[in-house]
């Protein structure tokens, strides 16, 4: 543990940490509503009132790197942008992943985005331990820890004392070093104290799935036969509330209009269970069944993208089971593979 990168933020200290980053750049920050969090943006005349205890808010963040529909190209002029500067304060280790899955579409493979990438590089990333995860939450089946250790260019967590910032990148050095006179060193008992609050979140983790992911699982999810399939998905009403709650899907729709005297190119969200997901030139679709686009999903982040990253393209944030009109659980799918 390197002491070097960690600070206390004293609790009095926080409104005056945020007032000052803010004379720079926009804050949004998680602020709770009928049980809910969501971001806000900071407005130094209204009432500042966060929530970094619940656990993720309840929409995705991918919206501010990739929104759901914005020009990338004109003609005949040339399309330009100027990324507005953000951070992003408070959010949670699930959406990091869906950051981190997107750095490696969007910045690893090429071509690379040169959208995303301005985006990227002007929005800073303060994330926040989730002490508290849910019984909807299973970062922990896809390998990812309930606090922020990578993508974040700041991680804290909340203590009784206030709160314990880790800086992991050297957008977080220059910030640290403008908060002259807000930061205090860190003590032995405030380290022992987070230690405590992160294992007892792995602990609930825990509790909530019990049962671990298959070693094996892309082969079982390749293997899995039509009539299984079916079954799996036969109370799904294709309402597409799990595809655009997730914070890891980035598949898009590029689309031409004319605009005027020119044309506009158009980048929207698409989802692979919409009929035409996989439809192509002449009326040809490899994927025109229900039941195959179903298990496309499957197949994305847990076989396809493992073979390329590694990494399961899932954050395990749970959303995709809140928001499913079924409750469809894709735990159990999994576990009875």
């Amino acid at each position: 543990m390197n002491f070097m990168s960690l600070f206390l933020l004293p609790l009095n200290n926080l409104l005056k940490f945020i007032s000052k980053l803010n004379e720079e750049i926009a804050i949004f920050y998680p602020t709770l509503e009928n049980s809910k969090t969501h971001l806000v943006r900071f407005d130094k005349d209204k009432e500042f009132k966060p929530n970094f205890t619940k656990i993720r808010t309840a929409e995705n963040i991918k919206h501010f790197f990739f929104p759901v529909r914005s020009a990338v190209a004109k003609f005949p002029e040339d399309l330009t942008r100027s990324p507005k500067k953000c951070c992003l304060f408070g959010v949670k280790a699930c959406d990091l992943t869906g950051i981190d899955i997107y750095d490696r579409v969007f910045l690893n493979w090429p071509p690379e985005d040169p959208l995303y990438k301005g985006t990227r590089e002007n929005t800073i990333i303060i994330s926040a331990d989730c002490p508290e995860p849910e019984s909807s939450c299973f970062c922990n089946l896809v390998g990812v820890a309930p606090y922020g250790e990578k993508v974040c260019d700041i991680n804290f967590t909340v203590l009784s004392s206030g709160l314990l910032l880790e800086i992991f990148t050297k957008k977080g050095e220059t910030i640290i070093k403008t908060m002259n006179g807000l930061l205090k060193e860190l003590s032995p008992g405030e380290l022992k104290e987070r230690e405590k609050i992160r294992k007892e979140a792995v602990k609930k983790l825990q509790k909530a799935n019990e049962k671990p992911l298959k070693t094996d699982l892309p082969m079982c999810i390749e293997k899995t036969d039509k009539k299984t399939i079916h079954c799996m998905r036969n109370e799904c009403i294709e309402c597409f509330s799990c595809l655009y709650a997730c914070p890891t899907c980035y598949c898009f729709l590029l689309c031409d209009y004319k605009r005027n005297e020119g044309i506009s190119r158009i980048r929207n969200w698409d989802a692979c269970y919409y009929s035409a997901f996989a439809r192509v030139g002449g009326g040809a679709n490899p994927r025109s069944k229900m039941d195959e686009r179903f298990w496309n999903r499957f197949q994305c982040k847990f076989n396809f993208f493992t073979q390329y990253e590694k990494i399961y393209a899932c954050s395990g944030c749970g959303r995709c089971y809140l928001g499913c009109s079924a409750k469809i659980d894709i735990r159990e799918i999994l576990w009875k593979l």
